[in-house]
């Protein structure tokens, strides 16, 4: 999360735009009190703040890439790969995919804002997948969403 929150913090500072839709999220949510708790129900409802989480993770992801060993016999892309064979995923080839991302190179926070908006399968892999899907996720969102709030109703 500390790294997080320092990428979060640039991706900001270079799009205006989405800084000040976040400034507007939070003032509508905490309706300029500085000092009051972040509650549970204030996590929900800043929507706009997860979107820019998952858009920095989306960019700029944390493991840039993770591996994986098969236990049996697979066919993978057309090609037969033997038990105990090592795969290494590139999340940043992943997230970067042109074939799953409408302008994958652009900073675009609002494309999580639809509410039908769902990645392709394993195009979104910021907590990893499957049955090693990141325990702690569901932590680290509500730690970085309460971390922004906190800072940016104080602080521009």
């Amino acid at each position: 999360t500390a790294n997080m929150i320092s990428f979060i913090v640039y991706f900001l500072a270079h799009n205006p735009d989405a800084k000040m839709k976040m400034y507007e999220e939070i003032d509508r949510r905490f309706q300029g009190d500085k000092t009051r708790p972040v509650t549970e129900d204030d996590l929900r409802s800043l929507k706009y703040c997860e979107a820019i989480i998952k858009e920095v993770a989306r960019i700029f992801p944390i493991f840039h890439a993770f591996g994986r060993v098969i236990d049996q016999p697979e066919e993978i892309a057309g090609y037969q790969w033997p038990a105990g064979s090592y795969f290494r995923i590139n999340a940043d080839a992943v997230h970067g995919n042109k074939d799953h991302w409408e302008d994958a190179d652009k900073f675009n926070p609002d494309r999580w804002m639809d509410e039908e908006f769902e990645p392709k399968k394993y195009s979104f892999i910021m907590f990893g997948g499957g049955p090693r899907l990141c325990p702690g996720r569901k932590l680290a969102m509500i730690e970085l969403v309460g971390l922004m709030a906190l800072l940016f109703r104080k602080y521009e």
